[in-house]
């Protein structure tokens, strides 16, 4: 589900629940409208300061079935709370695992150090000639962009020996050199 309906989801739920604990109040107990909300919030808040009134026996079982209905309230909120924190993080590691195969898998492809304007060109004309590329890109604000287009790569420093191996450098066909300086590009 998406991260603004779950969020739609909780605020309509929140109020339904307090909706309904105020007016079963209300019905069943005969209280005013301030007394049913405080009774209603320090019971779904599970502060337990004690009734407002004294309670029947049908309040009470309001009240059991209002504290249900409202730990199953926190505990949807508590769920989409840690799959709002934890959804993106799995999607990066199993996008990053998938990836690290395809590298692992290429013999014969070009490795372009550097994903900026000429990288990304070169990109789209090897690709257009259907030849595997994986780029080696130091900046990881490049990622989305990379991402985007849907490019192997792999995020560090082109004059890294084990990034290269990495890429699959034994494997490869060729190494283009397109990052910012001509230094690094000799490295």
């Amino acid at each position: 589900m998406e991260r603004n309906t779950h969020l739609t989801i909780s605020i309509l739920l929140s109020l339904l629940l307090f909706g309904v604990g105020t007016a079963g109040y209300m019905l069943i107990e005969g209280w005013n409208l301030g007394d049913a909300m405080y009774m209603t919030l320090i019971t779904l808040a599970t502060v337990g300061y004690g009734e407002v009134h004294q309670v029947s026996s049908a309040g009470r079982i309001f009240t059991g079935v209002l504290i249900l209905m409202g730990v199953g309230y926190f505990m949807y909120v508590g769920g989409s709370i840690v799959q709002f924190l934890v959804e993106d993080r799995i999607r990066i590691i199993f996008g990053r695992r998938k990836l690290n195969k395809q590298i692992a898998m290429l013999k014969g492809h070009y490795i372009i150090c550097g994903y900026g304007r000429i990288g990304r060109a070169l990109s789209r004309y090897l690709t257009e000639r259907y030849l595997n590329v994986v780029f080696i890109e130091k900046r990881i604000e490049r990622q989305p962009a990379m991402d985007e287009d849907g490019v192997l790569y792999l995020v560090g420093e082109a004059t890294d020996e084990n990034l290269l191996l990495k890429a699959g450098i034994k494997q490869a066909k060729g190494l283009i050199a397109a990052v910012a300086t001509d230094a690094d590009n000799v490295s």
